[in-house]
């Protein structure tokens, strides 16, 4: 099982566009998959259409001991693909977290013996707070999705740091790494000057680790989340859809080549 961690501290990046669509396209490849809303908007439950009204929410599973993932887990309308949602009632939750011992610790604590699944993709909030540390003291890998922006170029190196903390201070106490799998261009146009400057600077930063497959403006993207739906369904000819599907194939090739 891969866990891997979608994440940036820049909000408007196509984080939860990324995992929504990154975890349907696995799913369509005949892979198991859970995604894990870790941000208390919970764009990633309400862009699948899930309702958390009188169901319990990964905010129950991280500050209930006795409560087993399995009732917290919904299915999705994709084959495949489960869903363990969140709403705000996740942003109390973190707030309970802060008086707990080791808080660091208690998504993996509570996923790590689960069995079942391909990958667990998680969507993670635009901060490096309690809940995003969780993800990455669980996930194995973490994709970075930028926009072409100097504000987006500003803030890599607070990710890398962030990255390099987790490892050295926490995750060393449980034998944990977390590397950094790849970084992904969203909301792709390269034809402006200053977004080629940008690209040449990522690509100094990270090398090889940027995805080939670029993800383009496309609005058939967001239409989609709107009506609960995945870009697959939703419009499988458009832009975003095929991105998306060769962002996929370019994530397992690679893995199978590590």
């Amino acid at each position: 099982m891969k866990v891997i961690a979608i994440a940036n501290q820049k909000g408007g990046v196509g984080k939860t566009t990324t995992a929504i669509n990154l975890s349907a396209a696995f799913a369509k490849m005949g892979k198991k998959v859970l995604l894990i809303d870790t941000d208390p908007q919970g764009h990633a439950t309400v862009g699948l259409a899930i309702k958390t009204k009188n169901k319990k929410t990964l905010a129950e599973l991280l500050t209930y001991d006795d409560l087993n993932p399995s009732k917290v887990i919904q299915k999705t309308e994709i084959e495949g693909l489960d869903i363990i949602p969140s709403d705000l009632s996740l942003a109390v939750a973190e707030m309970k977290l802060a008086l707990m011992g080791a808080k660091e610790y208690k998504l993996r604590t509570k996923l790590s013996q689960i069995k079942g699944y391909d990958f667990v993709v998680i969507d993670c909030p635009p901060t490096f707070g309690t809940l995003a540390i969780n993800a990455f003291t669980f996930a194995d890998e973490v994709i970075l999705p930028i926009q072409l922006s100097y504000f987006s170029l500003e803030g890599v190196s607070n990710f890398v740091d962030t990255i390099n903390f987790v490892n050295k201070d926490i995750n060393g106490i449980v034998s944990h790494l977390t590397k950094i799998g790849g970084v992904l261009i969203t909301f792709c146009d390269t034809r402006a000057k200053v977004a080629k400057e940008i690209y040449s600077s990522i690509e100094r930063v990270f090398g090889n680790k940027v995805f080939q497959t670029k993800i383009p403006q496309n609005v058939r993207l967001n239409e989609a989340q709107s009506r609960g739906k995945n870009v697959f369904d939703y419009d499988p000819r458009c832009k975003g859809a095929v991105a998306y599907e060769a962002f996929a194939k370019e994530y397992l090739s690679r893995s199978e080549k590590a």
